[in-house]
């Protein structure tokens, strides 16, 4: 006769197995859920046959795996149950990759004609019964730096002629533009205009006086204003882009014409093009003018040189690593050595414009 005890001590092994095994079951599905976090799109895709093997395992647990399942739902399993009972076999899920040779046909097509579309491929292509879809077409393009939308922008990264020609020549490069001023006097309200200069290379900026009348003679003594900041801050413009605004004369043109170089209009009705001279007129305009009233030429003169002094001496700039103008990288200082009473705030405008600086020992 069996001791009592016994189917006690037998009970006790099995729960403490049975713990142990709860806890393998856990750990392995805690490293499930870390490894499809670490996923795009944080989702397991199946192929057939890891599909089968995972429903084989299944049947021997009767596919009660709603505990243990973590690669696809539960309303995913079951759907495939039903598929393999109603004889239905998997497939492969996804798109069909897509062949080198077509991946090649694709570049050759957008090569040989520079004019040509996603859309327009994709036509071709289904012309000579080749499918490929517009988004496929796109990655591919846009893989080989080639623009896929000739009547669009560019996305990051791809290069067009026009950002070629931008790239090569940023240090002898200046971009222009226009930008206007409401003025209020005691006889009404005045449009006041501004010219600013840009050099691409370095950010610096350069201002003109404002004006509620561009002539052409204004325009010729801004032309003449321009070459000599350019000559003081050793800055060779060999290239002045601007748009085709009627303000810019003949006679201003000719003052930058040079035999290797000279005046480069952009395209009608594309400011991306000049898109220097645009971000800096739209930083003058957020961070200063549209939060001020100017009342005369002389108070919006000192108001937009003060910024512009700001802009080439202190205000940082991402295109140069986070740096202001003509300013070397600055050595990471640790945190812990910082003393916040070190650190000293100038301003200007009535504290409109901020910089931040350590206070000498």
């Amino acid at each position: 006769m069996l001791p009592k005890w016994l189917p006690a001590l037998l009970v006790l092994l099995h729960e403490a197995w049975s713990a142990r095994r709860d806890a393998h079951i856990r750990f392995l599905k805690l490293q499930v859920e870390m490894l499809k976090e670490r996923l795009p799109g944080n989702r397991v895709i199946l192929d057939p046959i890891e599909r089968r093997r995972l429903m084989k395992i299944g049947t021997e647990v009767d596919h009660k795996v709603q505990d243990t399942l973590g690669v696809v739902s539960i309303k995913t399993y079951r759907r495939w149950l039903r598929e393999e009972r109603g004889g239905r076999q998997a497939k492969k899920v996804g798109r069909p990759r897509l062949t080198r040779s077509l991946r090649e046909l694709i570049v050759r097509l957008a090569r040989e004609n520079l004019g040509w579309g996603t859309r327009r491929i994709v036509g071709e292509l289904r012309k000579l019964a080749l499918r490929a879809s517009r988004s496929t077409v796109r990655r591919v393009l846009v893989d080989e730096k080639i623009l896929p939308d000739p009547d669009r922008r560019a996305p990051a990264g791809v290069q067009t002629p026009w950002r070629k020609f931008i790239a090569i020549h940023m240090n002898v490069m200046v971009a222009c533009d226009f930008f206007c001023k409401t003025v209020w006097t005691p006889i009404g309200k005045h449009v006041a205009y501004m010219l600013t200069f840009i050099h691409l290379g370095s950010r610096k900026v350069f201002v003109s006086p404002s004006t509620l009348n561009p002539t052409d003679e204004w325009m010729r003594q801004q032309a003449r204003n321009a070459s000599i900041w350019a000559e003081e801050e050793g800055i060779d413009i060999r290239f002045l882009i601007h748009d085709h605004d009627t303000k810019f004369t003949e006679a201003f043109d000719e003052h930058f014409r040079r035999e290797d170089g000279g005046p480069v209009l952009t395209p009608i009705a594309a400011p991306i093009a000049n898109c220097y001279a645009e971000s800096w007129i739209g930083h003058l305009k957020r961070e200063c003018l549209n939060l001020l009233f100017c009342f005369s030429l002389r108070q919006l003169d000192h108001v937009v040189q003060t910024y512009a002094n700001y802009h080439n001496r202190y205000r940082p700039h991402q295109g140069l690593g986070n740096r202001p103008p003509g300013t070397a990288e600055c050595l990471p200082v640790e945190a812990e050595e910082i003393a916040p009473m070190a650190i000293r705030r100038q301003t200007w405008l009535g504290g409109l414009l901020s910089h931040y600086y350590h206070q000498a020992a």
